[in-house]
């Protein structure tokens, strides 16, 4: 017996819902997920928001997103690479459309991680997909990746590795003073019972994207923020920071070991990922690997999924389908 559309149900319950974001959540779907994580037994079972689109007998390309925001980032990009490509996405625990649990959940990223291959295998059924991962995705990414390589068999295949902006090394990140204050545990828990979807959407759009955010994307994320009072859980889910600090080396060397095809894609105006954290991740995890590639966008911000759509499903098509690179740089550093 299929979920109920929670998300749908949401808009539908509203007078002038955001056309973008209603339709986002009409074509999805639910699934029920238990977190592994023993604080969180009491919680009981989670309903994860998921979409695909496309013709699921194209190679399939799945997506994690990032930070505070949810799958509805890759809108753009579900609907240029569907025509060749079934793409598939969900929404994390804490994020977009899924359960937002409050008062003492516990969010990490290992347990997305096992979320994730939950999905893949329960769920989609998939036994070989690219994966796509942006900003705390990409952590997740690289956590579902430790996972794997600690199974004694692999179920299945990740055929190609694209990893865009995020700060997978903490030492070289520039968090905003807002991260910072909702991250700490004095101020975090004030301010997150005080935002409001709207503020938090309006404030993104105006620092991480080079495009100017047309009104009906901004209501789109403020909507989705206020699904199930997500703003209030925003210092719970941005622990993940923490997270990263403890475990950020142990992923990378997960990144080296790879031997999934690896493409690493960075706006170069982020200010928060700035260009020194994916330099650093290249040269350390990456450079010596025959099969990488790192492309920078030189017209695009954090969210270069918004910014530079066409481009990104460019370099993602090339990859997955082989194509004349004659001119570029031979380190396999390429600047578009």
């Amino acid at each position: 017996m299929q979920n109920i559309n929670k998300a749908a149900q949401y808009y539908a319950l509203m007078e002038n819902p955001p056309k973008l974001a209603k339709a986002w959540a009409d074509h999805g779907s639910y699934f029920t997920w238990h977190s592994t994580v023993p604080e969180n037994a009491h919680f009981g079972p989670l309903d994860i928001f998921t979409i695909t689109a496309g013709n699921p007998a194209n190679p399939a390309i799945l997506f994690l997103h990032g930070y505070p925001t949810s799958s509805f980032d890759f809108y753009a990009l579900f609907d240029d690479l569907s025509q060749d490509y079934y793409v598939c996405a969900f929404d994390a625990p804490g994020y977009g459309f899924s359960s937002k649990p409050q008062n003492g959940y516990r969010y990490q990223i290992r347990d997305d991680a096992r979320l994730a291959d939950y999905w893949i295998q329960e769920v989609l059924k998939l036994d070989a997909f690219a994966l796509f991962t942006h900003d705390k995705g990409d952590s997740v990414g690289l956590a579902l990746l430790e996972l794997i390589q600690r199974k004694q068999a692999q179920s299945y295949q990740i055929t190609h590795h694209f990893i865009a902006n995020g700060n997978m090394y903490l030492p070289l990140a520039q968090l905003t003073s807002f991260q910072k204050q909702i991250l700490d545990p004095v101020t975090g828990p004030i301010m997150s019972s005080k935002l409001q979807g709207s503020v938090l959407a309006q404030g993104l759009a105006a620092t991480t994207y080079d495009t100017i955010l047309t009104q009906e994307d901004i209501t789109s994320h403020a909507s989705i923020f206020d699904y199930e009072e997500g703003v209030r859980v925003q210092h719970n889910v941005i622990q993940y920071l923490n997270q990263r600090a403890q475990f950020e080396n142990g992923w990378l060397e997960a990144l080296q070991k790879s031997d999934s095809p690896t493409t690493l894609l960075w706006g170069e105006h982020d200010t928060i990922s700035p260009l020194q954290v994916a330099d650093y991740v290249y040269q350390t995890c990456l450079k010596d690997k025959p099969n990488s590639a790192y492309w920078r966008l030189a017209k695009a911000n954090h969210y270069l999924l918004y910014d530079e759509p066409h481009v990104v499903a460019s370099i993602v098509r090339q990859a997955l389908q082989g194509g004349d690179l004659e001119g570029f740089s031979q380190e396999r550093v390429y600047r578009v």
